[in-house]
């Protein structure tokens, strides 16, 4: 199977169609998803602030762990008109008996500008594809449970959407 889904999609809010491709990370997109994390990552913030809720914000995606999600093959990009405007980073997990693989989905995002026009949703079919592909028997994440269009998204893929909390032992 090719690395590469290619097709035009029309966005129906404006009748255009753009060339939406999906393809797998590579080492050239680190400075792009930098880009895009801050950007998500900022939109965090602001709903923190908005909300009073406390939570750590993570730093941004350390080069080392990038290279990681791209030497795993289980990771993509998607492209409109050829720029990278989202990405999913993933790993396949085993456990500990080494029989039930898992893949486990650490990022889904795309920029503001380009949600609700199936890119999402095409970045989840890819990796899913590929676990099925790679003996996976489960896609797995996490999401803050007041993420309505995560929780929204993953739940059109077929995702069973729990509520989460968080147990943590500072040393």
């Amino acid at each position: 199977m090719s690395p590469i889904s290619e097709f035009r999609h029309t966005v129906a809010s404006t009748g255009l169609s753009v060339r939406l491709e999906i393809r797998r990370l590579r080492s050239s997109d680190y400075m792009t998803v930098m880009r895009i994390e801050e950007f998500i990552l900022d939109e965090y913030r602001q709903y923190l602030k908005r909300t009073r809720e406390r939570d750590e914000v993570p730093s941004g995606i350390q080069p080392a762990y990038f290279d990681y999600y791209v030497r795993t093959k289980s990771s993509f990009a998607a492209l409109v008109d050829g720029e990278v405007v989202g990405y999913i980073l993933s790993q396949p997990v085993s456990f500990t008996d080494g029989e039930k693989k898992i893949l486990w989905l650490d990022y889904v995002a795309v920029l503001p500008k380009f949600r609700r026009r199936g890119i999402g949703s095409s970045l989840l079919s890819k990796v899913e594809s590929w676990a099925t592909q790679h003996g996976c028997s489960m896609l797995y994440t996490s999401l803050n449970p007041n993420n309505t269009p995560s929780r929204v998204l993953l739940g059109r893929k077929g995702f069973a959407v729990r509520n989460w909390m968080k147990a943590v032992k500072e040393l």
